[in-house]
């Protein structure tokens, strides 16, 4: 045990225990009044950055319980403001940034350090994406490369970057085994669909990350990915038995674990076969099962505490309160409104009330204090050299990583047009989804960008832009668009995020017999539409939607590079790719 932790808790308050206990939301690349008062107000433990968004948008902000403070409760400031593109920083910028906001921590009498958490999953999942950080496949991208060593130095590059802009943690490895093809949240988030492989991917993950001086916190807690249901909007019910859980959900945290996993995050979903109650408030799941029967002795970390049916049913507060009850050691609160005095003023109460043992609260900040101690954030109090920020962005093995991740990530599913390589003579017709999925809009990521990079290959290249989601007129104009046109190939995207409703056009151009070359970064055919199209006659499947990735998918389409990846799925062959490669 560390003399130097055990000097800081004694010196502790309750609420400076307690701040150490919640990761409040940072959105946009300013500091505001509200971010300046949960940490010097409230002493918040760490921030969750946002900052492709001005302000993060709650899923269930309309129907979660309300509270009523005491009479002597000062509520906590807002942040209020519209939707949209912060103001743009550089890497530089936003490392100084940061190191303002650790100042702050610093200037705390105990004087610990903030940690700085993140989301960069790949694909379309990335929070960090200005000034040209280089960007990767989904998990399941990796996986199709079936090479651990690769994953591995696709983590060590993230976290190269991460750090460098002053970031510690990342809420990755995705572990969830995602073998329900329908599920709306998770697909290729996951590394596949086989425990054993998600195992052995997530470890390789694991250990680049943690080389580079990074966190790795693998989720979701006890496992999300036979689900129909997306967590962000309502709670999830996964119905199966014990023994299942055992081999498929849960095999992958037990190798982890041994491993040696820093940090675990919990997921908002029923399991019958452990408890009746939301696996988050959940104590024989986070404390018994996690902690006790799996042993576990790192970091618990809850998801986003302002996502579906928990919230409606308790409120924002008492459900932060009731999962450090339950055994999590740090409550994640992205919401920036009154839920978030709420939810320090509630903590207390249930300090006060013995609902959260005193003993119990100085064990979940001893290992928060030991996480940070382990990972050297109390050496210049986290800050960075912010000048050296945006250095990795031009590190000549991350591109050349990138590059490989590309390629590797990348599967010609067929081609009964023979259209690849495209043959510059032809009439070719681009329909193009306008990509802006957390898109930062400079000129290193945004949305037209596949667009500009075609138009630079074919002169001649027609172009027809649309938007990402659902557009109900959108396939009528495109169908009276194309008639009578006499285009010899119609690209076509058909790029799919969880957060939109998929485009109905390109099925409709297939189903009419138009010759479509099929572009997709989603395996699964999500609601008959989104992804990837059996009925394609050419498919191009990369699961890659970042400048890498189309960078790579225009050469592959002018045959300057050759699509490389395998299929990464085991029970999921609507292309009969796993059968052909067990007979030959």
């Amino acid at each position: 045990m560390s003399d130097f932790v055990e000097r800081i808790l004694a010196s502790m308050s309750i609420e400076q225990k307690i701040g150490q206990c919640v990761v409040i939301g940072m959105s946009g690349t300013r500091i505001t009044n509200d971010l300046r008062e949960a940490i010097v107000r409230y002493h918040a433990g760490g921030l969750r950055l946002s900052p492709f968004a001005r302000i993060f948008r709650y899923f269930s902000d309309d129907k979660a319980a309300q509270k009523s403070g005491a009479a002597s409760y000062k509520p906590s400031l807002e942040k209020i403001a519209g939707e949209g593109l912060p103001p743009y920083a550089t890497p530089q910028d936003y490392a100084a940034t940061l190191n303002e906001l650790r100042a702050l921590a610093a200037a705390r009498s105990p004087a610990i350090p903030l940690h700085m958490v993140i989301d960069q999953e790949g694909d379309t999942s990335k929070d960090l994406s200005r000034g040209g950080v280089v960007q990767f496949p989904s998990n399941l991208g990796l996986a199709a490369a079936g090479d651990t060593d690769l994953t591995y130095r696709v983590s060590r590059a993230i976290g190269k970057q991460l750090k460098a802009s002053g970031l510690d943690m990342i809420h990755s490895p995705v572990v969830d085994v995602n073998i329900n093809p329908d599920n709306p949240e998770i697909g290729r988030r996951a590394f596949g669909d086989d425990p054993e492989l998600v195992a052995e991917q997530a470890i390789a993950m694991m250990k680049g990350f943690q080389d580079e001086g990074i966190i790795a916190a693998a989720k979701h807690f006890p496992g999300r990915g036979d689900s129909a249901t997306d967590a962000h909007h309502a709670c999830p019910l996964l119905d199966v038995s014990r023994a299942r859980l055992d081999a498929v959900e849960l095999l992958p945290y037990r190798r982890l674990i041994a491993a040696g996993l820093d940090s675990v995050m919990v997921a908002h979903c029923i399991y019958p076969a452990l408890d009746t109650e939301i696996a988050t408030v959940s104590r024989r799941i986070v404390h018994d099962l996690l902690r006790e029967e799996l042993g576990f002795q790192g970091l618990i970390t809850s998801d986003s505490m302002t996502m579906g049916a928990l919230i409606d049913k308790f409120g924002v507060g008492e459900s932060c309160a009731r999962a450090l009850a339950a055994g999590i050691d740090v409550v994640l609160m992205k919401a920036e409104n009154q839920w978030r005095g709420e939810t320090f003023q509630t903590i207390r109460e249930w300090v006060e009330n013995g609902k959260i043992p005193l003993s119990e609260l100085d064990d979940k900040v001893r290992r928060v204090l030991r996480m940070k101690e382990k990972y050297g954030l109390f050496e210049k109090m986290g800050m960075v050299d912010a000048a050296q920020a945006g250095r990795p962005y031009t590190d000549t093995v991350i591109l050349e990583t990138a590059r490989e991740a590309a390629r590797r990530a990348t599967i010609l599913l067929k081609d009964d047009l023979k259209a690849v390589p495209l043959n510059h003579a032809k009439k070719i017709l681009l329909i193009n989804q306008r990509n802006d999925i957390k898109s930062p809009n400079d000129r290193h990521d945004h949305p037209a960008l596949f667009q500009d990079l075609m138009e630079e290959e074919l002169p001649g290249l027609q172009c027809y832009e649309t938007s990402f989601g659902f557009d109900p007129k959108e396939e009528e104009r495109i169908l009276a668009y194309v008639k009578d046109k006499g285009y010899e190939i119609i690209v076509c995207t058909n790029w799919y995020d969880r957060s939109n409703k998929p485009q109905t056009y390109a099925k409709a151009l297939i189903d009419a017999g138009y010759p479509v070359l099929l572009l997709t970064n989603d395996p699964y055919c999500a609601k008959g539409l989104g992804g990837a199209l059996p009925t394609a006659p050419t498919l191009l499947l990369s699961m890659n939607l970042s400048p890498q990735g189309l960078h790579m998918i225009r050469d592959i389409l002018f045959g300057r590079e050759t699509a490389q990846g395998r299929w990464p799925l085991v029970n999921y062959d609507p292309f009969g790719l796993v059968t052909k490669a067990a007979r030959s």
